[in-house]
């Protein structure tokens, strides 16, 4: 019973507004429908990013890391505050997101304010991989942390090619 008011509710109400509005309204209702289920159906066929919540997690499957970059002094001991290198592995997990060394093209600190925010710093990471052409990672406000931070990760990247 209850799936089917979940259909007579909505046709009901399509009727309605195609009475009360007319005929091009009924067709704009027919398209947002369609709309919906084409973007539904492509966030089904994108492959699931594999995503870190814990270092634990992190050591079990690669193993202790050769380097580590702290992004917030004040988080050191959470993932998405550390940048974890696995240069044999061709691998680096920032924010809790693997990525392959391989992949990175150029790292550069950005100031992220806007006309109505205080200054933060990002350091942007640019890779090959179309899916993720740009990584930020927000490093808080000092720009001097934030081109220390991307001077260690640029010499990563340089070193493993």
């Amino acid at each position: 019973m209850n799936k089917l008011r979940n259909y007579i509710l909505p046709v009901v109400a399509i009727v309605l507004l195609a009475l009360i509005a007319g005929p091009y309204m009924l067709l704009l209702l027919l398209v947002i429908p369609l709309g919906y289920y084409t973007i539904k159906l492509r966030e089904k066929r994108e492959p699931k990013r594999k995503m870190y919540s814990t270092i634990e997690e992190v050591e079990e499957e690669f193993g202790k890391p050769d380097d580590v970059v702290v992004l917030d002094a004040s988080r050191a001991n959470d993932l998405p505050a550390l940048v974890l290198f696995y240069p044999s592995q061709d691998l680096m997990i920032a924010a809790g997101e693997p990525i392959k060394l391989s992949d990175l093209v150029s790292v550069s600190p950005k100031n992220m304010a806007t006309p109505y925010t205080i200054d933060e710093y990002a350091v942007i990471l640019s890779t090959r991989n179309p899916d993720r052409p740009t990584i930020p990672l927000r490093v808080g406000y000092d720009n001097g942390l934030a081109l220390e931070i991307a001077q260690q990760i640029d010499a990563h990247i340089v070193e493993h090619k």
